[in-house]
């Protein structure tokens, strides 16, 4: 998706990475400091506020807590306010696998995961909260930098030209797709009365516990997200005690075009929104995220159902596999369909899609409270 060609790339890491090795071998080690000293957090928080991020800026927080965190894990003597060089190459280094874990997507993930750590070595530097070295700072600062300079375009939603659509074709194609026939089988399961939560026991178990994310049943996935999609819809409604028929529910059931692209919208939304689990999840979602972008243009990304994950393991092994998971799940829904070698965004399906995308992470301001 972007102009720079993987040779030139490679040859830049390469030169870098050998920079950054001869560089390593005299840089000092980390001191023992608390991994959050206290209320910088949120000292970072209220320092976004009025900047480019700053509508974000809970989400910009989460993702640096989270990335430090496991940087604190796999770098012993770590200090958030103190980073060495040693540091920074150390994140260069798991960026750049990130980058190279997908041709087509990993750099946008990459990208993100820099982009917050350079607004926060900013937010250190412009409140005197850094502890290091002037040259450690610069050093640091200059290699995340050098990073974002050499990567590829990343997508955003109003790149985007979505062509006009006639309402029959929207209607036909926003019908078919199992979402709504799932979403209608609940509906008839509330039925007009409603149903208590007692008798949705899989639905008072996610209200109970939101880390649903983590099962390994597929279809529990699936059937969560319906509800997730018929509720934020407000194709049904919940008081706590009873699921109900919702506002937006004989619009519904009349198939207008209207809520029939409401309840993708929302799925879509729901679905690339739920980053704060982990890091490796945030990044698939990331990789969705610029999947389906790239799929509304004509620079349509590769299908790499066959990849070779050979050589990878750990951390890197599994957010692979999570990347493999959320694009084979979204071609079962019918969002992204093959074309020769690659994978589209079917054309009558384009304005709910994007639409959903344009809510999601990093990019929408939701309310997590409409979700399980």
């Amino acid at each position: 998706m972007g102009s720079k060609g993987p040779a030139s790339r490679g040859q830049k890491r390469a030169a870098k990475a050998k920079a950054r090795q001869r560089r390593q071998q005299s840089a000092p080690v980390g001191s023992q400091h608390p991994t959050f000293p206290a209320g910088v957090l949120e000292d970072f928080a209220e320092w976004l506020v009025g900047r480019e991020m700053g509508e974000h800026a809970d989400r910009v927080v989460g993702l640096v807590r989270t990335t430090l965190t496991q940087i604190d894990r796999a770098n012993p003597g770590f200090s958030v306010t103190s980073w060495t060089p040693n540091d920074a190459h150390f994140i260069v280094d798991t960026v750049e696998r990130i980058e190279e874990s997908d041709e087509e997507n990993g750099a946008a993930a990459a990208t993100n995961i820099v982009i917050t750590l350079l607004e926060f070595l900013t937010f250190l530097d412009e409140t005197d909260t850094w502890t290091g070295t002037d040259e450690d700072f610069a050093h640091c600062m200059e290699d995340l930098t050098d990073f974002i300079d050499n990567d590829p375009d990343v997508l955003d939603p109003e790149d985007i030209e979505l062509p006009t659509v006639s309402e029959h074709d929207e209607l036909a194609a926003l019908s078919a797709l199992p979402l709504i026939a799932g979403v209608a089988e609940l509906v008839s399961r509330v039925g007009a009365r409603g149903l208590p939560l007692s008798q949705v026991p899989e639905l008072s178990s996610a209200l109970e516990d939101n880390d649903h994310v983590h099962t390994d049943q597929r279809a529990d996935i699936a059937t969560l997200d319906f509800w997730a999609a018929a509720f934020a819809a407000d194709v049904l409604e919940s008081d706590g005690t009873d699921v109900v028929p919702g506002s937006a529910v004989d619009g519904f059931l009349s198939r207008s075009v209207e809520n029939l692209r409401t309840v993708v919208t929302q799925h879509i939304r729901h679905q690339l929104s739920l980053s704060e689990v982990d890091i490796s999840m945030a990044l698939s979602n990331t990789f969705a995220v610029q999947t389906l972008l790239a799929a509304m243009t004509e620079d349509l990304p590769v299908d790499n159902a066959d990849e070779d994950y050979d050589g990878l393991e750990g951390e890197d092994l599994r957010t692979a596999q999570l990347i493999d998971y959320r694009i084979r799940s979204l071609q079962e829904q019918g969002i992204l369909v093959p074309e020769g070698d690659a994978l589209s965004v079917p054309v009558p399906l384009r304005p709910a899609v994007h639409a959903g995308v344009s809510l999601a992470e990093p990019f929408g301001d939701y309310d997590p409270e409409g979700d399980l």
